[in-house]
């Protein structure tokens, strides 16, 4: 008897563990960062980010800047299912790439509502990257690529990119309840 029924128990534990799936809005999975002190909102038109967060790590504050955004041959969807996120330096500290980590992970386990162990584990690869431009890893679905150094920059208005730390993630805009 009980058999049949684990698997619609799972379901719904998983379901519940990431929130249901009640829509939430851009910046909800922000609040969900370990050590959040501030969540400002940017703007795009003058701006390359939508949000910046400042958080404490290991005694440390932190700003990262992001981007939301969705990627998806369906022009009518509202969700989001891209993070890119940032630091203002082309090298990161310890700090700084925990920072980004976290920002991610928030956004992976608050939006994706199909997200697995393994996805969110590799997120705690970031901690080795390499210098030398710019490194991307799939894992069901879920797109995960990082740069330290070179291979990741932003324009200053002038002919020069800025080199940045950064990282982006990509999921199935299915499996997203975050909306813009």
């Amino acid at each position: 008897m009980t058999r049949p029924l684990l698997p619609a128990l799972l379901a719904l534990t998983t379901t519940a563990a990431a929130g249901g799936l009640e829509p939430i809005s851009r910046q909800q999975p922000l609040h969900w960062v370990p050590g959040v002190l501030t969540i400002t909102s940017g703007r795009l038109d003058t701006q390359p980010f939508t949000d910046t967060i400042t958080l404490r790590v290991n005694g440390q504050r932190v700003q990262v800047y992001l981007t939301t955004g969705n990627h998806s041959d369906d022009p009518n969807l509202s969700v989001i299912n891209t993070l890119m996120a940032w630091v203002t330096t082309p090298t990161a500290t310890p700090a700084q790439k925990q920072a980004l980590t976290e920002v991610a992970r928030a956004y992976l386990r608050g939006c994706n509502v199909q997200v697995t162990p393994a996805q969110l584990a590799l997120l705690n690869t970031l901690d080795r990257w390499e210098n030398g431009g710019w490194h991307e890893k799939i894992l069901g679905g879920v797109t995960v690529g990082w740069a330290d150094g070179n291979g990741f920059g932003f324009g200053d208005g002038g002919v020069r990119s800025k080199p940045r730390t950064g990282l982006s993630l990509q999921w199935p805009a299915q499996t997203s309840r975050c909306q813009f």
